[in-house]
């Protein structure tokens, strides 16, 4: 009966998914930045960070705004805040052995 039923709820095979096993859905990787465009991008960076400072200096932006740029600023020169994790931290580990492996230990 399971077999029958197996037939029934399988999923059709469509090009491209799943993967074979062993396989990668991206075998090259992520396409690398073209050397001209991160030099280009590169070149633009102290003006990025004059644009930043300008903006958290200017009173009359928005303070959204000044914010943001001064988030920016922070993350890029002291890296982003650590996330904490919610949740129940007082969990408890129970091993349970079979009677050979507490034999084994001896």
């Amino acid at each position: 009966m399971a077999a029958a039923n197996s037939t029934k709820t399988a999923k059709k095979n469509v090009p491209g998914k799943p993967f074979e096993k062993g396989k990668s859905g991206n075998p090259r990787g992520r396409p690398k930045i073209p050397p001209d465009v991160r030099d280009m991008f590169k070149a633009a960076t102290p003006a990025a960070a004059k644009l930043l400072i300008k903006t958290i200096d200017d009173e009359d932006a928005p303070l959204a705004l000044r914010m943001d740029a001064a988030k920016t600023v922070i993350d890029r020169v002291y890296g982003k805040a650590t996330q904490p994790i919610d949740g129940n931290l007082d969990a408890t580990l129970q091993i349970v052995m079979s009677d050979e492996a507490r034999e084994l230990m001896g």
